[in-house]
């Protein structure tokens, strides 16, 4: 079994019983801060995945640090997670449930390169209007790449839409070595 089936496994079984306890709310905001914790946050990521630490100390450490501070059934989760040996997978798993969560919600998330940072105005536009094309609330990610020398790289999912510069200096570059083919040395038509 791949490990992103079983993290989709793990995340459906976390969100099926925080919907049953009605928790889901408080699930959703500990899972976020939990993801960003460990992005931001090496050594916490480190705990995870470190086969050195016991299953003894990682459960005590998860009681101490996390026991006021998220919902008690997220805390079982990840105590859960240690007593099977998947607390490597524990990111995998956070990031399954939030996309599992961000399906159920309608929620997208859009990732935008373009040459230069976008304007707020411009920014809000974007959104606008993918979320007209889409149907979904859209969420933006922007990044820069001064490469893409104007225009805009739009990602959601597998779905890409390239209307950068330089995508189109490469079409029409393309489109003109496929003339200049169909022309024999002397310029006459072939």
């Amino acid at each position: 079994m791949s490990q992103s089936t079983v993290a989709r496994r793990y995340a459906t079984a976390l969100y099926e019983e925080a919907e049953e306890t009605g928790a889901l709310e408080k699930v959703d905001e500990d899972v976020l801060m939990l993801r960003e914790s460990l992005e931001s946050n090496d050594e916490l990521a480190r705990f995870f995945e470190s086969p050195v630490i016991p299953q003894e100390k990682k459960d005590s450490i998860l009681q101490t640090l996390l026991g006021d501070r998220v919902d008690q059934l997220v805390v079982r989760f990840l105590r859960l997670l240690v007593q099977k040996d998947r607390e490597t997978m524990t990111k995998a798993i956070l990031d399954a449930y939030q996309s599992l969560r961000d399906e159920q919600q309608g929620i997208v998330d859009a990732h935008v390169t373009t040459a230069h940072p976008l304007s707020d105005e411009v920014q809000e536009t974007v959104v606008d209007t993918l979320e007209e094309q889409t149907g979904k609330t859209v969420r933006l990610h922007t990044t820069e790449d001064p490469d893409v020398i104007g225009g805009l790289i739009i990602r959601i999912g597998d779905h890409v839409f390239d209307g950068s510069v330089r995508n189109k200096l490469s079409n029409l570059h393309d489109r003109l070595r496929e003339s200049s083919l169909a022309l024999d040395v002397n310029g006459q038509a072939a």
